[in-house]
């Protein structure tokens, strides 16, 4: 093995461990973990680059392989730093009830630098951890041993969440909760955020039962059944059983969508049993939903309050598009949310309630970034996501990660629109990990240089 072949090695299981670990502090929602990922995503990258000058070689993915994506994820950056600069733009005048504010930002096109730099801090960590992901990706073995583990670890999160409810009396981390008694959370505060990373987990073992068929190492020495049963199957059985004890109901929602599709993907790839299975996951998926909409427990003692929760969601919804509204181009700057909602917050929402996040990841961001940088944030991931989407229903070998990969960004995208789980880092992480997995095992290698 080579020494640049050993130093990918070594950066792919930074990347996974530190990916599997930034749940652990509550999703990363603090601003101190933050920048604690973003220094050491920037060693990462330190060491990689230092590296590529030593060595005098190449990326094995060079940026041009996804200029699109990159361009238009480059002119957000720069959108946010210029947000940040004093060019005499004059507040609005809405901004009354925010005078004291205003008056501190005055000349800016962000009301809130702190919080504004705090955004761009992490987009450029997001941005850098998926080219590091990217490049330790490309190598076929190394990629597929990589998905196998992050898919263990989040059984492996399944398995605390389970743990924390039911044998250690309903704790966050062995610390009594604040919120969501009764619900499985796992290392996360809020039961959806938990969903989405059990989500993921969920759409990766379906993957893995029916698209990892290639021989290894493991399979001369053990059956396959029991390979399937014992690395596959069991933590998937593991992950759908805290999703359930989680309550979420889109978190289940979005698990079933993504597993669906991939399954859908391999009765078109499969053949003989393997795509019998993939037909009965589908009928057994839909039957399953069939029949727990028609028993009684948790979830379903939720799924009554639907209409009340869509009445304020709605509220916000229609507030948060006056937002967008008056500041349609340049919204009203990266990560201000919280401010800008407060300023126009008004029945039927209750005052003493604070809406930190929109409950829609795009609505946010519009009101945020303003609607051009929306779209090319949007559209950045969404490329990168259908150049997987292709290589799972074309390629004719290697589609199990870009299925994985596609229907993952699905499942995130689709529960953002009524929550906030990709505004929580470490669900950005685990999906960039998953989508940069899939995306460099979608197009051929690229020699080292």
């Amino acid at each position: 093995m080579s020494r640049r072949s050993k130093g990918h090695d070594y950066l792919g299981w930074a990347l996974v461990t530190m990916a599997l670990l930034a749940p652990l502090p509550m999703g990363g929602i603090r601003a101190f973990f933050a920048m604690l990922y973003a220094v050491v995503v920037a060693v990462m990258g330190l060491f990689y680059a230092v590296g590529l000058y030593r060595g005098h070689v190449r990326p094995r993915l060079p940026l041009s392989a996804f200029a699109v994506p990159v361009i238009l994820f480059g002119l957000v950056i720069v959108w946010l730093l210029t947000s940040l600069l004093p060019l005499g733009v004059a507040a609005a005048p809405e901004w009354a009830a925010l005078s004291p504010l205003v008056a501190d930002v005055t000349g800016r096109i962000t009301i809130g630098p702190g919080a504004t730099f705090d955004m761009l801090v992490r987009y450029l960590t997001y941005a850098l951890f998926f080219i590091l992901a990217l490049q330790v990706a490309v190598e076929k073995q190394r990629a597929k041993a990589l998905f196998r583990v992050v898919y263990w670890g989040i059984a492996a999160h399944a398995l605390l969440a389970l743990a924390s409810l039911v044998f250690f009396g309903d704790v966050l981390l062995f610390l009594p909760k604040d919120a969501y008694n009764g619900d499985a959370t796992g290392a996360f505060v809020n039961r959806n955020s938990f969903a989405t990373f059990a989500a993921f987990g969920a759409i990766m073992g379906v993957a893995l039962i029916f698209g990892d068929t290639e021989e290894d190492g493991i399979r001369s020495r053990l059956s396959r059944p029991l390979i399937q049963l014992g690395f596959h199957v069991a933590p998937l059985a593991l992950i759908a059983l805290a999703l359930v004890y989680s309550h979420s109901r889109m978190g289940m929602f979005v698990a079933a969508l993504g597993a669906g599709v991939v399954a859908l993907i391999a009765v078109f790839r499969s053949t003989g049993l393997r795509r019998i299975l993939a037909g009965l996951l589908i009928v057994t998926g839909l039957v399953s939903g069939a029949v727990l909409a028609n028993t009684g427990g948790i979830l379903f003692d939720r799924m009554a309050t639907v209409d009340r929760d869509a009445d304020v969601r709605l509220a916000v919804y229609e507030q948060t598009l006056g937002l967008i509204a008056a500041r349609p181009l340049t919204g009203y700057g990266g990560g201000t949310y919280e401010d800008a909602f407060r300023a126009v917050k008004t029945d039927p929402i209750s005052p003493d309630v604070t809406f930190d996040a929109a409950h829609n990841l795009y609505l946010e961001l519009a009101a945020e970034l303003g609607i051009p940088a929306t779209i090319a944030v949007v559209l950045s991931v969404l490329l990168l996501a259908g150049t997987t989407a292709v290589a799972a229903v074309r390629r004719p070998q290697n589609w199990m990660i870009p299925a994985a990969a596609t229907a993952v960004v699905l499942a995130g995208s689709v529960h953002s629109l009524v929550d906030f789980s990709l505004q929580i880092p470490a669900i950005v992480l685990m999906m960039l990990l998953i989508l940069a997995l899939g995306f460099a095992q979608s197009r051929p290698a690229q020699p080292a240089g």
